[in-house]
């Protein structure tokens, strides 16, 4: 699966966020008194690869709920040109996301009582990505072919806060827009060649893998190969400026 650019990303998140307000006509009855939600998060397959991620919300106290997800997603395939190098179309690619957040639904803002309309919110997240990929090296002195393993590996913790609303659409049906949510990121990247080919410069093809990682997410800051780097910083769980999502689900 190809990742959209980020106006292309943008424009989405605007065109459902229009969508929602325009159905918003449908939400103006008064809530039945279901405490649970079950969602789905629509737009994390715009940034990962094979991606699935499930929430729960449970309302604990007026105007007050905790908000838990759970989820499998995949790091983007990336691609890589360095001369002699051949990469395996397939890859072995597997990671996780868990995280939650504390709302609070705006009384003094909101008709309506939670889990209905904007909210503010800490959270803390967690992901990890995991690949491996086999590759080929054609020494051009020599032209011997010699295979080996690249092996990625990220992992992101998060901290921040988060603003949202919350549409309840016939009592049931609820979709629930993450509009912005800064964060304090700790994050460790680490990508190494499991495998000796005495004519391959390793750092070169580490640096280059590091390149393509740059090109996608720019606020990732100044990585290094070998033991991988810590750094902290204000960054986006996704390492995009800010954390947002749109997901929809049932209540019960």
């Amino acid at each position: 699966m190809k990742i959209l650019t980020t106006p292309f990303r943008i424009v989405f998140i605007f065109a459902l966020v229009l969508l929602i307000s325009s159905t918003n006509v449908f939400s103006q009855v008064a809530s039945k008194d279901f405490k649970n939600s079950v969602k789905f998060n629509a737009t994390n397959m715009l940034l990962y690869d094979s991606s699935y991620q499930f929430s729960y919300e449970r309302i604990i106290k007026e105007n007050q709920s905790i908000n838990v997800f759970v989820g499998y997603q995949e790091f983007p395939k990336l691609i890589v040109n360095l001369t002699g190098v051949e990469f395996d179309r397939k890859s072995k690619r597997s990671g996780y996301s868990l995280g939650a957040d504390y709302r609070f639904y705006l009384g003094s803002i909101n008709k309506y009582s939670a889990p209905r309309g904007v909210y503010l919110a800490p959270f803390v997240t967690y992901f990890n990505f995991n690949s491996s990929r086999v590759f080929s090296y054609t020494d051009p002195d020599t032209g011997v072919v010699d295979s080996a393993d690249l092996k990625m590996k990220l992992n992101l913790f998060n901290v921040g806060g988060e603003l949202g609303y919350q549409f309840v659409l016939w009592d049931r049906f609820v979709i629930d827009c993450v509009l912005f949510g800064p964060s304090i990121t700790t994050y460790k990247y680490n990508v190494r060649v499991d495998g000796d080919i005495s004519s391959l410069d390793d750092n070169e093809l580490v640096q280059a893998v590091i390149e393509k990682m740059r090109d996608k997410f720019p606020n990732i800051g100044n990585l290094t190969g070998d033991e991988g780097i810590e750094k902290k910083g204000v960054q986006s769980v996704t390492a995009v400026g800010f954390r947002y999502n749109i997901s929809i689900g049932y209540r019960f």
